[in-house]
């Protein structure tokens, strides 16, 4: 088991001389730190924007189990990170778990601890953005009082969003780019805002009901139960009444606490679930459409095409067309 302590640090040269004392074999460059031997190969790129504002692209497969434990600090940034294509636990409770997951994009601020375990020889690819409060807040002239509130809030904290097909898309083509000589930065920052974009579109509809953002009155590990319970019933899910009585909670608590963290009702979330598991079916193999719709618990084609098309702003016919 391999044990590393880091810390959020303003600094590039200072990240990268953290990382390199726990891969003694590994080189630091301009570009970032590389490390890479028999059983093992990282790479770890730090690419400035402006304005304090930079990227990070994380890469590679661990000869062993890994334990990182990021220390909080008062920079007062927050950080996106999109996981894709790893096996992540983060603290007791909350596990993210890559493309197509539920918990793939998460968004907290650099007072929160983060505790992450990575598995060996599992393939890990992530990216995170750092963005300062000041300047996030600038940018968007104070038009969003609800998600301000909360990224004002110097307690820890930490909202999620699932790991949509319109996100991996993007990260994917940011990873490709590394392979560029010329204009590798200027592609891969105006992607990763392209993404940043999406995201917080993707927050914004929280405003609908006028909830508050991401601090629950119960425990998270509570949420993610049902959450992973709706996720794994994708076809025949639990009714409200159902989660109610299990978790000691009331329907309009449960709705409440599930959204201000996952970003919609539960019902919403599992429909949501359920079209990205449908635009990756369609992607990935040749089943028939009306076979993938009941397949995951659409009885009304109409509706699921209807939904696909409202979600996606296309037609299911038209991923594979």
């Amino acid at each position: 088991m391999r044990n590393i302590e880091l810390s959020f640090i303003d600094s590039k040269k200072k990240i990268l001389e953290e990382i390199s004392k726990s891969f003694p074999n590994g080189t630091v460059t301009d570009k970032g730190f590389h490390s890479k031997s028999n059983n093992e190969n990282l790479s770890y790129e730090i690419i400035p924007f402006f304005a304090n504002i930079h990227f990070v692209l994380f890469e590679g497969i661990l000869g062993v189990d890994t334990n990182i434990t990021v220390k909080p600090n008062e920079m007062k940034s927050m950080v996106l990170r999109f996981i894709l294509e790893s096996d992540i636990t983060h603290g007791d409770y909350d596990t993210a778990i890559g493309e197509g997951q539920e918990n793939g994009a998460t968004l907290f601020n650099t007072y929160t601890e983060q505790k992450i375990s990575l598995k060996k020889n599992t393939k890990i690819k992530w990216l995170a953005i750092h963005i300062p409060i000041d300047q996030w807040i600038e940018f968007t002239e104070s038009k969003w009082e609800m998600l301000e509130d909360v990224i004002k809030n110097e307690s820890p904290w930490m909202l999620f969003e699932s790991m949509t097909p319109v996100f991996s898309k993007l990260i994917k083509d940011i990873f490709s780019y590394q392979k560029l000589d010329v204009g590798k930065k200027g592609l891969i920052s105006a992607k990763s805002i392209e993404l940043c974009t999406y995201f917080f579109l993707q927050l914004y509809k929280r405003n609908d009901d006028k909830e508050k953002y991401g601090i629950p009155d119960v425990e998270l590990s509570q949420l993610f139960a049902i959450r992973d319970l709706l996720s794994q019933n994708l076809d025949s899910p639990p009714d409200i009444d159902s989660l109610s009585k299990d978790f000691a909670m009331s329907p309009t608590k449960l709705r409440a606490n599930f959204k201000k963290v996952f970003g919609m009702p539960p019902y919403q979330f599992l429909l949501a679930e359920r079209l990205n598991e449908a635009y990756r079916l369609l992607e990935s193999s040749d089943r028939p459409l009306t076979d993938i719709a009941f397949s995951l618990g659409f009885n009304d084609q109409s509706h699921f095409t209807k939904s696909f098309k409202k979600t996606f702003n296309c037609l299911p016919s038209a991923i594979r067309s």
